[in-house]
């Protein structure tokens, strides 16, 4: 009886232990538990609407449904890095590669917590604001006030970024340093949390504006139109007379008549963005202080008779249909200018006093509404054309200006089967056109189906003539169809571009604006009219072009004469970097955001780097005086370092695994140069070489081949103590003036350099390859045709050598010393030719790039089949690295105009 009852007292301390221990549990992670939720609860329901946090007063409003979609689309834009090619975007397009490049962007949870409602405007001078809508996701920003209290250097990891809490609101502010010169500090960026919203503002009073809960916000009913979904991808606010200054700026009529249009409101913007294809659209009210402005503005437009008359192969065009040639000259005169109000009292003077008519009566009373000009492929002149409203006082001003002595006919042109009139404008018609922008001389000139069809040349008036005729129109065209996708043929003005034959005015200039839509090389922009509202659009696709294309913002002028080719790899920080020499100065720049730094050597000179695949680890430079640099990615000296050894340079240095090798004048020699600045000679040449040393680590060892040029012709292989191996120098028969190539076969890493083979050419094209003992291997010597001065380069992937010739043939040798094929890759002869094989798009074989003998960069694949996209300007050998941040290795090369070249990589 007693041992139940301890066994059940026992029993009771053991559940009243556990129970102890569950509410412990509990308390421990239940309350945290629940708090979490209730803070998320709080954070997801306890909402404000981002559009009443944008003070009033923006220049441009943009609401983003998705910030990680909107983010991820727009980052892989190649017009993104048109826009920032600038000068002054350096900063921002380097940071736009790193995020491209970022592994984390493409990520399941960057896309889950960056799906967020973003609205952002920006303000005179630049200033901007910008307000996430975090929802839940505003939680940590609810906790960070305490856990600084708790931890107050918890910031201090973020360089910049601080709290302040005494301010008003209490806000996080974000210092991003100097300016990319170093000559201004940078922005600064301030941040608050307002519920469930995290709002960042360019300056102390908008965040003030926009935390403040009464604030004003954006106008209810642009706020209901921004909110209705649209055409396109993005849908915006802007101000419409910002958009419409480049067309006003632009001159002629239709800029003279957007000159004089107030536009009273923001309107709402649809843009749809892709790599194929950009469109726009925005509907505004407009109106004018000027009558005959309002007139024209009152007008509703249509579909123009002449798009159903362009011939096929118009490659351009630009058409006015807003109204008659009277009123358009009434709205648009005051704006033209007085020069051109002078030449049209001067032209109506002179036409009453020779013809007894003015131009009302000379020209519009019998135009129609529609007149412009087009661009054939048939030939270089354009063609003006007018619509005819009268043909009967068309045909009676003509016969009247033709039968009297100031305006002449020559009937005498006949083109196939079609008799040409010609023109001849007095000086006083030449001068008014010649203002309104059309310069025509002695014109020829055809009337047909209602239009009058204007030239200076009679074979493309003739062709385009009865091209239309035939029914071969521009709007059959595939090429048309696609151009003018979304775009409503009712205009009151409307152009179709081809920026191989135009550049329509929204294209010119150096802006990044401009820059990034002529990546888009056709397209169709229209303006319509209807009843004092004015609606503009652009649909424009990305033209096919035959070569590859450079990437915006190149080339860059390399900031004088370059000496050898840039060499590229990527810093720490993944930043993608090229160097060069340029007279005594190094010269580094970052290839994404044109930055660059330099640094002087005691003379001209040459650089290499320490690489483990694109990362460099290493700067090395020596100078033709004998000082050896080594320094890291800021160019900044590494200890030990610059080494200052007296010895004359003779050629390029080349790195070693463990160092830099330098030719040197005495001895003559190769000076070996240690990681820890020492130094060792190899044994002696018998020349002084003044080519580049070949390297290769096969078996974890370098071997080092030198080729002095010289009547001896002697092939140097060294160890990488600089100790001649057994068996060499060898003699080559013939003078060669080509360096040497070190060819490592598969499977010589693991068998020993044995394996590996050492490949010469000598001038007159006696190809040889040498094992490491110095004897001939089975098939070599080969000979080839032709003069050879370039380095032959061995292709692993194609288990071949290459080696190209002084008239461009380039020879593909097996390693039995076969010839598998030769194929002529360019014209000419030239000497200085290079050709480099490098696997560029990563299938696992090398292309071979071939440049020298001018600015032209040929390619082809080991087959010797031509790559599609070649030659491109460049004349010297290439490197290749990812500048973009897209994925595809880029192609960088020197200019024969001292410029650095990058061209996209497909």
């Amino acid at each position: 009886m007693a041992d139940s009852e301890q066994s059940e007292a026992y029993g009771s301390k053991r559940k009243g232990s556990r129970h102890i221990i569950a509410w412990s549990i509990g308390v421990v992670v239940g309350l945290p538990t629940l708090s979490l939720a209730i803070l998320l609860a709080v954070s997801a329901l306890w909402k404000s609407d981002p559009a009443a946090h944008v003070p009033a007063g923006f220049q441009a409003y943009i609401s983003v449904p998705s910030a990680g979609s909107f983010v991820r689309e727009v980052l892989d834009l190649k017009a993104l890095d048109a826009i920032l090619a600038g000068p002054k975007s350096g900063a921002t397009r380097g940071l736009v590669r790193s995020i491209r490049s970022a592994p984390v962007i493409r990520t399941r949870g960057f896309a889950t917590l960056a799906d967020v409602r973003v609205d952002a405007a920006l303000y005179d001078g630049g200033a901007f604001v910008a307000v996430a809508r975090l929802g839940y996701r505003s939680a940590a920003l609810r906790l960070a006030p305490l856990a600084l209290r708790i931890a107050p250097n918890l910031l201090d990891t973020v360089k910049g970024l601080s709290y302040e809490r005494g301010a008003l609101p209490p806000r996080y502010v974000y210092r991003l340093g100097d300016s990319a010169d170093g000559s201004a500090s940078g922005a600064t960026l301030y941040a608050t949390r307002y519920r469930d919203l995290l709002i960042i503002a360019s300056s102390e009073a908008l965040l003030a504006k926009a935390a403040d809960q009464d604030a004003d916000g954006i106008d209810a009913s642009l706020a209901e139109a921004l909110g209705k979904p649209g055409t396109g991808s993005i849908r915006f606010l802007a101000n419409p007379t910002a958009m419409t200054q480049s067309i006003a700026s632009s001159g002629g009529a239709l800029g003279a008549l957007l000159g004089n249009i107030d536009f009273p409101s923001l309107s709402v913007v649809d843009l749809a963005l892709s790599n194929d294809r950009v469109a726009l659209s925005v509907d505004v009210p407009a109106a004018s202080r000027d009558q005959s402005v309002n007139t024209v503005l009152g007008r509703q437009s249509r579909t123009p008779a002449l798009l159903s008359r362009l011939p096929e192969s118009t490659v351009y065009y630009s058409l006015i249909s807003a109204g008659k040639p009277g009123d358009l000259w009434r709205a648009a005169a005051p704006a033209l200018g007085p020069e051109a109000a002078s030449a049209y009292e001067s032209a109506d003077k002179a036409s009453r006093l020779a013809l007894g008519a003015g131009i009302q009566t000379l020209l519009f009373s019998w135009m129609g509404e529609e007149m412009g000009v087009f661009g054939s492929a048939l030939g270089p002149d354009p063609v003006f054309f007018v619509s005819i409203a009268d043909e009967r006082s068309r045909k009676d001003v003509f016969d009247k200006a033709f039968g009297s002595m100031v305006i002449d006919r020559d009937v005498s042109a006949v083109v196939g089967d079609t008799r040409v009139p010609r023109i001849a404008f007095p000086p006083f018609m030449r001068t008014f056109i010649g203002a309104l922008g059309i310069r025509l001389v002695q014109p020829y000139y055809i009337v047909d189906d209602g239009f009058l069809y204007v030239c200076a040349n009679a074979e493309t008036l003739v062709a385009c003539v009865k091209e239309s005729r035939s029914g071969s129109l521009l709007v059959k065209t595939d090429v048309w169809k696609k151009s003018a996708f979304g775009v409503s043929p009712e205009s009151s003005a409307s152009l179709y571009y081809s920026v191989d034959r135009s550049v329509p005015f929204f294209m010119r200039g150096n802006s990044g604006l401009a820059a990034a839509l002529r990546l888009y090389g056709r397209g169709v922009a229209a303006i319509g009219l209807s009843r004092g509202h004015m609606r503009l659009e652009l649909s424009a696709v990305a033209a096919s072009t035959s070569g590859l294309a450079l990437l915006p913002g190149y080339p860059i002028a390399a900031g004088g004469r370059m000496r050898g080719e840039p060499i590229v790899g990527r810093s720490k920080n993944g930043a993608p970097l090229a160097w060069w020499t340029s007279g005594s100065n190094i010269i580094e720049l970052d290839l994404a955001s044109g930055n660059r730094i330099e640094t002087a050597m005691d003379g001209p000179g040459w650089v290499a780097l320490d690489t483990t695949g694109d990362m460099v680890s290493a700067v090395w430079a020596a100078s033709d005086r004998g000082t050896v640099y080594r320094m890291d990615t800021s160019l900044k000296p590494l200890e030990g370092f610059p080494l200052v050894t007296g010895q004359s340079v003779s050629g390029p240095p080349t790195r070693m695994r463990k160092g830099l090798v330098v030719p040197v004048s005495s001895g003559p020699s190769l000076l070996l140069v240690g990681l820890d600045g020492s130094t060792r000679f190899s044994s002696t040449l018998g020349a002084r070489l003044r080519s580049a040393v070949a390297v290769n680590g096969a078996a974890g060892q370098d071997m080092m081949a030198a080729l002095p040029r010289s009547f001896e012709s002697e092939l140097y292989l060294f160890d990488n103590q600089g100790t001649l191996l057994p068996g060499w120098p060898v003699s080559l028969t013939g003078i060669a003036s080509a360096a040497p190539a070190l060819v490592e076969p598969a499977g010589a890493s693991a068998s020993g350099p044995a394996h590996a083979l050492v490949v010469a050419v000598t001038e007159s094209g006696q190809l040889s390859a040498y094992t490491t003992e110095g004897t001939l291997a089975e098939g070599f010597p080969v000979p080839l045709q032709g003069t050879f001065d370039a380095t032959p380069v061995w292709a692993p992937g194609w288990r071949s050598i290459f080696a190209l010739s002084a008239e461009g043939m380039l020879w593909k040798i097996g390693l039995d010393g076969s010839t598998v094929d030769k194929v002529a890759v360019r014209q000419g002869q030239s000497r200085g030719l290079s050709v480099v094989a490098f696997d560029s798009n990563r299938d696992g074989r090398e292309e071979l790039y071939l440049s020298g003998g001018g600015d032209a960069l040929y390619a082809c694949d080991g087959d010797m089949a031509p790559l599609p996209g070649f030659p491109v300007s460049g004349s010297g050998a290439p490197s290749f690295i990812d500048i973009d941040g897209d994925g595809t290795l880029d192609l960088v090369v020197r200019g024969a105009d001292d410029t650095l070249r990058a061209y996209a990589g497909r």
